[in-house]
């Protein structure tokens, strides 16, 4: 469970805590998303921060690519094609290392490749399928080719002897896959079905190395106002002079500690038509109450808003009783019977 929690003091004073990354009250959408008609992918999936590697074959002994590669632990294991991204630095077949795992997309180390704002081109190669299609120039592109297209791309200078290339690789076809890039692929971002190169960064000053993952189509994230609520449900803001569905909890004693249900998308207060989508931990001691959100990984949390008062319902400005999640806050002076609406926005899959 992501656990959010809201601490809010009888002075008027609040203070957000959350064990995320990201604060409540900002979109903690974690990665870029790009929107097909139906559904989106990220550039900048979950990724293990170290992974543990080897390459089994190089050059022509590779199956179409410059490496054969295992990745041994995480949810990458599996076995690779695998490029090659710095001429400057060796990486034999049959060698195991440790290295950092990034998108090619993200922020990669400081002074790691020459022209790193160039891996936009290179996602582009990786997912045109060069090797066998016929070259302009004659024959057909091989490994090589694509393999010394990317050095001209990423890196300072290419290689010299070239030794791993192949027998059937030109510089005259790595240029044209070089030009279809440039004229092709300026701000290319891969979409659904499409490939997304990995960057594996080896922690022994070895080789870097390219790998690829299928983007696979998601469903657009839904978006639902939630609220906690007692198991009876009672306190529903509908039947209390309102139209909008939500609970108030309470009335709550001092010394109170209970956990409460959210739902998400309960229209009418009927929850068999809303997601369960965590828990509220509510503590009423000493004057403070303390409301900790406990919402399940499978969401995220945009908003949270808070109220505690000894009124069921907060008031506007008007001095009118209000159910508006930007209204709500805690009364000063708490003491005696209290009350507390406990609102979230929330993202997923309901």
């Amino acid at each position: 469970m992501k656990k959010l929690t809201l601490t809010l003091f009888a002075i008027s004073a609040f203070t957000f805590f959350s064990c995320e990354v990201e604060p409540a009250g900002e979109d903690t959408l974690k990665s870029v998303g790009l929107t097909a008609e139906d559904c989106s992918v990220s550039v900048l999936p979950e990724l293990p921060s170290v992974v543990n590697a080897c390459t089994t074959a190089k050059g022509p002994d590779a199956n179409g690519t410059y490496f054969d590669l295992t990745v041994n632990d995480s949810n990458l294991a599996g076995n690779y094609g695998a490029w090659c991204a710095d001429v400057d630095l060796g990486l034999d077949a049959n060698e195991c290392f440790e290295a950092l795992v990034f998108s090619s997309y993200d922020v990669l180390p400081e002074g790691a490749f020459e022209n790193p704002d160039n891996f936009d081109l290179v996602n582009w190669i990786l997912n045109q399928n060069f090797v066998g299609k016929p070259s302009p120039s004659g024959g057909v592109y091989t490994f090589g080719d694509v393999q010394w297209a990317i050095w001209e791309l990423i890196d300072n200078q290419n290689c010299i002897a070239c030794s791993f290339l192949g027998s059937d690789w030109s510089t005259v076809k790595g240029q044209e896959i070089v030009d279809e890039a440039i004229a092709n692929g300026e701000g290319y971002m891969p979409g659904a079905g499409e490939s997304l190169g990995i960057v594996l960064l080896p922690r022994n000053r070895r080789q870097p190395v390219i790998i690829t993952i299928p983007l696979e189509c998601e469903p657009e994230p839904v978006c639902e106002t939630a609220f906690a609520r007692t198991d009876d449900g009672s306190n529903c803001f509908i039947g209390n002079g309102f139209n909008r569905w939500g609970w108030s909890i309470g009335p709550l004693a001092e010394g109170t500690e209970e956990t409460y249900e959210i739902y998400a998308g309960a229209g009418q207060c009927d929850i068999s038509k809303g997601t369960l989508v965590g828990t509220v931990d509510v503590s009423y001691v000493g004057g403070n109450v303390t409301v900790t959100y406990n919402i399940d990984e499978a969401f995220t949390v945009s908003e949270t808003h808070t109220y505690a008062g000894n009124a069921m319902f907060p008031v506007d400005k008007k001095g009118k009783p209000t159910v508006a999640p930007g209204q709500f806050s805690i009364q000063t002076n708490l003491s005696g019977e209290i009350y507390i609406i406990a609102h979230a926005d929330v993202c997923g899959q309901f």
